[in-house]
Formats: structure tokens, sequence, C-alpha cells
């Protein structure tokens, strides 16, 4: 080494170890500083100057030295991991890595060359005291190589980086744990394509080649995979390179999309390459691709315009859409937060043309219908398809009292669904900015002459499904997933065992557990653990095995039926994890939750158990206690640093440069024919005709005033030609001619040409400026996010829905959490559970129960119990997957709840003898108090009245039963009359939307009606919301009851993790058929039968719910309690039932019960009869006072036997009921 270049090499130790000291101070201003400056030029060469002097043809010594003195601390700054998770130093850090790439990746193999050798050096060769350096050393060289890989992927064909992650492997001991260098490694290794985690792989065994041969004959492979060729443009081999929504060519497909099956041996792709590309394509299908076919039938109606389609269209996957019909875009604008935005015209819904505009006004609000961020598709009878969404019309306030004249300017300045009697106008955003769309648009800001539409998605938003796609591209191209040896184990490899935790594996670690005993006791993951340490604490033995099993497996799996306490789990294994926090060095724990009830209820535990730093990602929280602990309030609160407000100012005054820019090409968009673009674009390119036309001078509209007379400039040319003069000579000759000399014909065509020359040209700069406002605001939007970020790393538990996981998924990747817990995991789609699992999480606890629902979603043909839909089975959740594993792969241990403290005993029987042989009754439940007002618990009240007729024109396709509402409304006001229950203590839960909508608009004068959040989409998604329960505003009203009673109405679907003291049901299906519909999986009937308390009252016919394995199962058993079973063996066992059933039927089935205490029988007909007569208000209203307190304070059962018995001769003389009150023999 020459001497000027070892003065470099000694500056660069100063200047490296004095940054690397900056940098681990907390403070994220002097962070971001340094390396800013160091992704700047003069940094570039400081870098420049120590990868020169890493040459691996050193001595030993001299290049461990040079590698410990100046090129670690290097590494440890630019694998800071604030710095790598850092969303405002991404531009520079790439810089740096770029740069360390270098040309061909010479300068990146050359200096980790230097660092295998150095590492090789160090810790072959080190000594006991050097361990905590080499453990640094590794870990840090590990952190770079991994980016500077993933950044440039031409690493991946470069040989040598191969041989240096070879080299490095080779030295690590096996003694020597170091998870993040075990991560980053694997991470490394994945994306060289290096031994068994390649994504590709290039030969199989014998029985794979088989199995792959015999598929690819049956299934049309995507992309160019398949012997077809690609279907259409957006139909490629990898996910990565497919665009979420669908593009024209893939609407106009009439092929089959490629859909990977569950079996995983069949997959075009192996291991977690093959489990991204299925639950990509799957998701994709299920929200997508309802869209797809949606759109396709609307084009082939505008193609086809004779054929007679409906406006509102009900699909089979069950997507609804709406049509409006002669639609144009009428002008373009631009907003500083959503770009660029287009006004679209169309015409009113024929059922309010010839209203009034307060009448037009109340019905949009009502409907529900184009709301903002709503989801549509323009398309267009020549085949241009373009997804936009609905955007806020709303000017901004400009902080000043405008005048009436200017209210009512800026009032019709802006688009309205309801002002124009004819034509209605919504402010539309592109939904993905795409430039050919943009130009489209630009070039049709005019009346057009084509068959135009656009459809409407109700309920579909585009950030319900996009980012959970976008992430698992993402993760589709780095192929990085914790427990990807787990979750998509690789054929050519035998199954994983389960660990522990990364950082429990580290020498010397175990579990503090004094938080959940009192008493000193610890827990070491690789240890046996004594249970009996743990009694006297509040978790019963299932419970702590669980918590125990939980904290000693880097994947967990714990399985709570109904009541047992899943929750409750849950907040015990957070606190211990938590009360470890610093010594695992945990970082922030990620709580995801299905439902927002769900969080809420888990967060407020949490925080009643002490539990501090809590953040809430979201807005839809109910809960007043985390109102102030949302990520937006505690962001508010938070400063920014000195490097974030300079970048924010700076962004901000970029983009109002640019909006200014957009803003005056836009004034020459919108009007393309206006004498100003004339004009404009005769200045820039021909000199001669401008002076002709406009070189005498015009004003602010155009006009030139002779002889006292004004006339428009332009027109007068068009117009003014001689009559004498009849040329047509070519646009291209024209530009030497005088504008004087052309005929009209001539005048028409320049004129046309000049507006096309300046609109082109127009748009050309639209396009740039559009670009720069993107670079800005993304920028901008990264600013913010920074800060989002920092509070994020502070909080001790972030709480988020699946859902707004998947929307913050770019920002919660950047936490570094190393323990994620998912509650209601059972409910969750595998793709959104994959999603959760993090970059870096080390530990994951699933909690749920696959017994219970299924996800949710909407296409019936890639359900499990659909019998062709079982082999895509997108409705398998990640849980049920690994609790049911396919032949062959690893079972994950299961912890399963066994102690339930919700239900009565003989409610709990009911899911117990089909399900949970296991499930015990905690001693409480047996002294629930019984249901005032009935005389027992359970009841099944079986009819045989028919489901309602499904019409035509019906707006949905769900069923009802109005026959049930009735019951329903009866029982329920029988049941409230007797002031036992409070505020949402009794629950109306029924399968079907229609039902509840049904029942809810029968009580809604009655009761103030609870609806969840969940229903109440879907119930304006279905168009099912009554248009009159919406006031003026367009607010839901609230109906008040004279009961002062809250009464909860659900469907099934959305009821899990919920309870009331009383449930009454209603089952809705009666046909001959005896089809049950959604009740014919058990997973349902497991929920709808476990919800209740205290009692339970079901309506529905016992006949049409027979032929299901769940119901018919039970009929078989000898449980005295099994309500179902009553309902079919009644008729043959009367006396041996003690569950009451009610039976509506033919007189010829009348079931006579034995009540042994009363010691009299009585005709169930007759009792059937009177309580629908005895219940209701209107029978409530007519009676004296005296009979009302009667009725209130009596049973339904007596006060019905005590009719049947006055009334037995008129019902005996008139009727074949047969009603017996003589004693019982």
């Amino acid at each position: 080494m020459n001497s000027s270049r070892f003065e470099a090499a000694v500056d660069t130790k100063k200047f490296f170890q004095m940054g690397w000291n900056l940098i681990k101070s907390e403070d994220a201003g002097t962070r971001q500083q340094v390396i800013t400056k160091l992704g700047a030029e003069t940094g570039l060469a400081i870098i420049k100057t120590i990868t020169d002097i890493m040459d691996a043809s050193h001595k030993d010594e001299t290049t461990v030295s040079i590698f410990r003195d100046r090129t670690l601390p290097f590494y440890r700054i630019i694998s800071h991991p604030d710095v790598l998770s850092s969303l405002i130093l991404e531009t520079p850090v790439d810089t740096i890595y770029t740069f360390l790439f270098g040309p061909s990746g010479r300068r990146g193999l050359s200096v980790f060359r230097f660092t295998a050798t150095a590492l090789s050096g160090m810790i072959l060769g080190h000594s006991p005291s050097d361990e905590e350096v080499s453990t640094i050393a590794m870990s840090s060289s590990l952190a770079v190589l991994s980016r500077l890989i993933e950044i440039n992927q031409s690493a991946q064909v470069i040989q040598g980086f191969t041989a240096i992650v070879e080299t490095i492997s080779a030295c690590i001991p096996e003694n020597f744990v170091v998870p993040n260098a075990q991560q980053s490694l694997t991470r490394i290794r994945r994306r060289l394509n290096i031994g068994s985690s390649l994504p590709l792989a290039p030969t199989q065994s014998t029985p794979q080649s088989l199995l792959s041969a015999a598929f690819e004959l049956s299934q049309d492979l995507p992309g160019n995979l398949s012997n077809n060729g690609a279907r259409h443009d957006n139909d490629h081999a990898s996910v990565a390179d497919v665009q979420i929504l669908p593009t024209a060519q893939e609407i106009a497909s009439s092929r089959q999309e490629y859909l990977p099956l569950i079996d995983s041996t069949q997959h075009h792709l192996p291991g977690l390459a093959g489990l991204l590309d299925r639950q990509f394509r799957l998701l994709r299908e299920d929200t997508v691709g309802q869209l797809r076919d949606a759109v396709r039938d609307e084009l082939t109606r505008l193609e086809h315009p004779n054929r007679n389609v409906p406006t509102t269209y009900q699909g089979q996957q069950g997507v609804r859409k709406l049509i409006y019909h002669n639609v144009r875009f009428s002008r373009m604008c631009v907003d500083r937060r959503k770009g660029l935005q287009a006004w679209a015209e169309f015409d009113q819904p024929p059922q309010i043309k010839n209203k009034s505009i307060k009448q037009r006004e109340d019905w949009w609000k009502g409907s529900k219908l184009l709301q903002v961020d709503s989801l549509v598709c323009f398309v267009s009878s020549n085949g241009k398809i373009i997804f936009l969404s609905v955007c806020d019309p709303i000017l901004p306030s400009h902080g000043r009292k405008d005048s009436n004249s200017d209210n009512k300017r800026r009032s019709d300045d802006i688009p309205s669904l309801f002002r124009q009697a004819n034509r209605a106008s919504v402010l539309l955003g592109l939904a993905e900015y795409q430039k050919e769309d943009a130009i489209w648009i630009s070039t049709h800001i005019a009346p057009s002459k084509i068959r135009q539409s656009l459809v409407e998605f109700p309920g579909v938003l585009l950030p319900s499904f996009q980012p959970t796609l976008q992430a698992l591209q993402k993760m589709s191209r780095t192929l990085n997933l914790p427990f990807a040896e787990i979750v998509a184990p690789d054929s050519q490899t035998s199954p994983a065992a389960i660990q522990p935790p990364a950082y429990a594996s580290r020498r010397g670690f175990s579990f503090n557990l004094d938080v959940l005993t009192g008493v000193p006791l610890t827990l070491s993951p690789r240890k046996a653990f004594d249970f009996t340490k743990l009694d006297g604490g509040s978790l019963d033995e299932a419970q702590q095995f669980a918590v125990i099993q939980a904290l000693s497996t880097g994947l967990a799996l714990i399985q709570g039926p109904p009541g047992t306490g899943k929750s409750y789990t849950g907040v015990a294994i957070v606190k211990a994890l938590l009360h470890n926090r610093k010594a695992a060095e945990l970082g922030p724990i990620i709580c995801v939750c299905y439902t927002n009830h769900a969080l809420d209820q888990l967060l407020e535990h949490l925080l009643k158990d002490g539990v501090m730093q809590v953040i809430r990602l979201g807005s839809r929280s109910k809960s007043d206690l985390l109102q102030n602990l949302t990520l937006r309030q505690v962001a508010e609160e938070a400063a920014p640093t000195k490097t974030e407000k300079h970048d924010r100012w700076e962004h901000n005054r970029d983009i109002g440069e640019t909006l200014r820019e957009i803003e005056d090409i836009l004034s020459g968009l919108n009007n393309p024919n206006s004498w100003t673009n004339i004009q404009a674009y005769l200045m820039r390119t021909h000199n001669r005709h401008f002076k002709e036309l406009f070189g005498k001078g015009v004003d602010e509209e155009g006009f030139q005033e002779v002889k006292g007379k004004k006339f428009g400039v332009v027109e007068s040319w068009l117009r003014g030609a001689p009559k004498k003069l009849a040329s047509n000579r070519p646009v291209a000759q024209l530009s030497a001619i005088s504008l004087r000399e052309m005929s009209t014909s001539e005048r028409g065509g320049l004129h046309k040409h000049w507006i096309e020359q300046w609109s082109a040209k127009l748009t050309n700069d639209l396009l740039h400026a559009l670009d720069s406002y993107h670079r800005s605001k993304s920028a901008l939007d990264k600013c913010h996010s920074e800060l989002d970020l920092r509070c994020l790393r502070e909080a001790h538990i972030i709480g988020v829905t699946t859902s707004g996981l998947a929307r913050n998924i770019e920002l919660l990747q950047r936490v570094r959490a190393k323990v994620m817990l998912c509650e209601e995991a059972g409910e969750v789609l595998e793709a959104h559970t994959l999603t959760a699992f993090l970059p870096g999480v080390e530990h994951a606890i699933l909690i749920g129960d696959h017994e219970q629902l299924r996800p949710q979603i909407n296409n019936y043909e890639l359900q499990h119990d659909n019998p062709r839909g079982k082999r895509y089975s997108l409705d398998i959740s990640l849980f049920e997957r690994l609790v049911k594993p396919p032949m062959g792969n690893l079972q994950v241990p299961l912890s399963t709840l066994k102690t339930q403290r919700r239900m009565h005993p003989s409610i709990s029987e009911l899911v117990r003898v089909p399900l949970y042989p296991d499930l015990q009754d905690h001693p409480s439940v047996s002294k629930y108090p019984e249901i005032d007002g009935m005389r027992d618990r359970l009841y099944w009240f079986d009819h045989q009245e028919k489901e309602d007729p499904r019409t035509a024109q019906a707006v949905s396709l769900s069923r009802t039963n109005t026959f049930e509402v009735d019951m329903i409304a009866a029982l329920v006001s029988h049941l409230v009359r007797q002031g036992t229950y409070g505020s949402e203590d009794i629950a109306v839960i029924t399968p079907y939307l229609g039902q509840l909508q049904k029942i809810k608009k029968r009580l809604a004068n009655s009761f103030e009606i609870v609806v969840g959040d969940r229903d109440q989409e879907e119930l304006e998604a279905k168009g099912l919301q009554d248009p009159l329960e919406t006031s003026i505003d367009g607010q839901v009203q609230v109906q008040k009851t004279t009961l002062l009673n809250a009464l909860r109405i659900a469907t099934v679907d959305n009821f899990q993790g919920e309870e009331a003291k009383v449930i009454v049901v209603s089952l809705v299906r009666s046909n001959d058929e005896r089809k049950c519909g959604f009740l014919k999986t058990s997973n349902r009937i497991n929920v709808l039968l476990s919800r209740a308390r205290h009692g339970m009252y079901i309506i529905g016919n016992s006949d049409t719910s027979r032929p299901v394995p769940m119901w018919a199962e039970s009929a078989q058993t000898t449980s005295v309690q099994a309500l179902h079973y009553a309902v079919l063996d009644i008729k043959k066992h009367p006396s041996k039932s003690q569950c009451r059933t009610i039976s509506l039927g033919s007189p010829l089935k009348v079931v006579v019960l034995r009540d042994a205490r009363r010691d009299y029988s009585v005709g169930i007909p007759v009792l059937i009869c009177a309580i629908p007569y005895l219940c209701t208000m209107q029978f409530a209203a007519l009676n004296a006072v005296q009979e009302q307190r009667k009725v209130a304070s009596m049973s339904v059962r007596d006060l019905a036997e005590i009719y049947a018995s006055q009334n037995a001769k008129s019902y005996y003389l008139t009727s074949l009921y047969h009603v017996d009150t003589s004693p019982g023999s």
C-alpha cells in the first residue's frame, strides 16, 4: 500500500467511527443528516476511498485490521435498522448501495471478497473476548450484502456472489447463534437461488416430475407457459407482472383464467413461490374477477345496443352493479391530494326524472350511490376501459365569507348529482394512474357519438384488496417470508421442525413469568416446564398450557372453542411478552384482529391491565378509551426533524408550482377549440400566420373592433373566405400561404390541424407535469409517513385490523416488529395472514377456531363447501391449513382451550356433542337464571310456512321469510316486556341479509336497532338499505323506542365473537326441496348455536334442516338437551324430551307434550297460535292496564296454557286441533 492511500485509510477510520457514533445516537434528525450527506457526491467519494483499499490480497492481519477499524463502522452505519427502514432516507440509501455495487457488480464483488476473507479471519481465529465483535461483524456484513442483492437484481446472475456467500456460510460455526445473521443469510440464499431456497427448481424428483407432466396436460398454464399462448396482455407467468385491475384485453378475453389448485404438487412453481402465486391469483379472481365479468357484460351491451340488459344487476358471484348511461367527460381539473381528476356527466336515473331538485337530492343521498372512494368503471363501445374512483367535489374553504353570488358561482362550479333535472355529474380520479388513460381523457373532452357508460360496484372499495395483492406481488419478487419453510414446505426438503422464537434462542435467555403468577418464575423455551407453579393464577389449566406453548414456539396455534376465553388468553400472552420486552429487544408487538370490535376489546383489556404505549391504526374504533390513541392523534403531537421540515417545505413548494402549471395546461385542454389555443400555437410555431390573425390586437374575449363593430377574429377568418376560392390543398402546403388566400375548406382543415397540434403539445406537457407532481407527492407522503413510523417504533402495542394492516403494509414492514399476534385467525384469508408475517417477525401467535366461521369470500366457485370449488378452497385460512395439513406436511402443534364460560350447559351441549367432545362447562354457567317470561331456556318453533318467493326484479339474491319476521317481532316484544333485559341483552340473528333488513324494518318503530358495521356496509352494498331510513342529510336515523331498549340484529357471519343473554334465531329457509342454504355447513351452525348465554329460541322448518349432516348426526344422540333433534324425535318419543318444541303445521301433525309439573298435556298448535296473538303490540294496546301487567309478569307458556284451557272446547269444535286438559296418567 503506498503512503497516500494509507493516509486516506487513516482518514476514513476517523470519519466512519465518528459517523457510527452519530448514527447510534437516538436522534432521528442526526441520522437523517449523516445518511443524506453520505449519499451525496462528497460522501460517495469517501466511500470510494475505503472500497479502494478493501483488497483481498492483503495479509490476514492487515485485512482484519482494515475491516475492523474502517469497514465495520461503515457497514454498521448503512445497515442500522432505523436507516434501512426509513422512508425519507430511501433515496440516499439506494444511492449508497448502488454505488457500492458498482458497474456490473465489480465493486461489490471486490468489497465482499475482502469481507469474506476478513470474517473468516475474525471468526475462525477469534478469542472468547472477540466473540461480540465477531457477532456484530457477521450480522452487519450479511445485512449489507442482503440489501445490496435486493436493490441490484443483476446480482442473481453474477456467479461470484454465490462463492462469496458459501465462503461466509462456511465460517459460521454450529454453536454460533446469531438470529439476525441467519435471517439475512436465508434471504440472500433465496435471492441468489442457492440450494433448497431455489424458487424455480430446474430438476425435480421423479414422482414430482410425473405429477407435473400429468398436470400440465390438463391445466392451461399462465402467460407464455400456456400451450396456446398468453390469454391477453395481462396474462403472465409471474404474478409480479400482473396489473391489479383488469385491462381491456383481459375483459374482452373469453378464455378461462389460470387458477392454481389447492394441491401444491400441481403448482407451476414450487414452495413459497407457488404459495404466493396461488394466493395472488385466487384472491384477485375473487375480488377483481367479479368486476371483470360485470364490465364485460356492459361492454357486450354497448356493442349490441338492441339487446335488453337490466340496469341493476346482481351477478352469480354476488357483486351488484349499476349502470349510468350516455356518459361523457366534460372537463378536467387537478387536486393537490388526488392529482388529475375529471368531470363525468350522465343521464339521471329514470326513477328521478321529472322530480324536483329536493326530491333528486334526497334520492341520491338515500341511495348511498356514487359516494366518495366508490369504485367505478368507464366503458366505451369502442372498447376503452378506465377504472376510476369517486372524489369529493367540495371546494376547500378560502377562509373568508363569500357573498351569495360567490357561493352560487362556486356551487355551479362543482359537479352535482342532483342539480340538473336530466343530467348528473360526478368528480372522478384515476383508480390507478396510467399515462394512456390520462391521454385518452384529455383528448375526449367533448360530446361523443360513441355509446359510453359508467359502471358502479356499490360497496367495492379498491383499498380493501389492492394493498394485499400488491404486498403478495412484492413478496413473490423477494421471496422473503418468515416461517416459509413451515407454511410453504418445498417438496425437495424434509418438513422443518417448529423452533422457539429466534430472539429466545440467544444464549442465557429465559422468559420472566412473574407477571402471570405474582411470584418469581422463568421459562426456558428448550427446557421442560413445571405447570404446577402456575397454579393459583387466573388462567385455567388449558389456558396455562396454551400460554407456555405460545411463548415456547416460533409459530404457535391456539384453538378457542366458543366462550373459552381466546381474548383473555391472548391478553395473558401479550402481558408476558411485554414483561420481557427489554430483555428480548422485541420492539412493538403487532396485534391483528379481523373485526374492529374484536380489536377494540383486545386493546381495552390491555389498557385496563395497565399496558402503556398503545397505538391503534384506523379510524373505525367505537371505543372512547382509544380515541386519543389512534396513530393520527399521536402523530399530531410529534415534532418533525429539521430534515423533515425542510423536505416538506421543498416538496410542498414543488407541488404548488406544478399544480399551477397543470391548471394552465388544463385550461387549454378543457376548451380545445378556444381562440386562446390558436393564439398560443401560432405565437410559438408560425409567426406569419400569427401576425395575420392577431397582429392588430384582440380583447380578452378574442374580439377585434373595426369601425365600431366587434367580431371574433378566428370565427371571422373561418367564415370569411371569398366564394371564388375553391382550392383544397393539403395542410402541409398551407404553411407558406397567406391566410387570406385560403378557401373555406382549407381554413377549416388548417384550423383543425392547429387544434390537434396544440392539444398534442398540451397533452405531452400534461404528462410531464403529472410525472413531476407524482414524484413530489410521493416524496411528501414519505415525509409524513416517516413521522408516523417514528411514533409506531416507540409503541409497545400496535393494534390493527387485517384490512388496516394491508392498507398500512408499507409502514408496518418498516417497524421491525418481532412478534405478531393474530386473533380470529380462522376467519382471516390466508393471503391476509401471510401479509401479516412482516419481514423481521420471529414469533407469530395465531388464535382462532377452525370449527367456527371460515373467511368470507365473494365467489362461490372458489369455496371449499362447493363441490366445484373444493379444489381451490380459497376460504380455508392458514390457521385451518396448518391444523389440518395436506398429507406429508408438518402439523403445527395446536393448543386447545377447554373450559367455556359463556353458555348454559344445555346450550353448550349443542356444540359439544358434534364438534368439541372435550369442552367443559365452568361451574358459573350452571347458575344462570331462567328466562323471564319463558318456561324453558331452549325452544325450536317448528313451522311449515314457506320462505318468500324470489322475484325476477329483486334487488338482492338474499332470502326472506315473512312468517318468521312476524314470529320474531312477537317473541321479541314479549321478551322485552318482561322488563328484565337491558340494552343489547337480546340479539336476533339470521343467516340472510335480506331477512335482517326485513326484521330491522319491522322492529324499527319499537326498538333502537343496533346493526354492526359490517352488516350495515353489506346492506348498503347490496342495495337493501331502506331509503325511508335515511334523513335529508343522508345520515341513518336512530329510531328511539318507547321501551328504552336497544335490540341487536345481525347476520350469523358477522356475529362471531359476539354474545347475548338471549338469542332469537330466524333460519329463513323453508321449502319442499329441503335446501337450507347457508346453514348447511357445520361452521355456521356452530356459530349460530353458541352465541347465547342464558337462552335461545330458534324459529325454522325442521324438515328443511334435517338433511344437513350436523343436524342429522345430532339427531342420533341421546342427549335430551339437543334442541335440534328434539324437533325431529319429538313426534316419535314426546315423553322423552325436556326441550320444548313448538310445532306449527298441518293439524294432522299435532304434537302433544306432557308437562310433568302441571300434570296435564297441551296441544302445541293451540299454543303456537296463541303466542303471536298475545304478544303483538296491537293486542297489548287493546288490553286493560291490569291485563297488560298480567301479560308482562307471566310466562308466555303459562299464559298460552290458560287461554288454551279456557278455549279448548271452541278450538276442538271449530278445528282439528285437540287440547287434552285432563290429568295425565
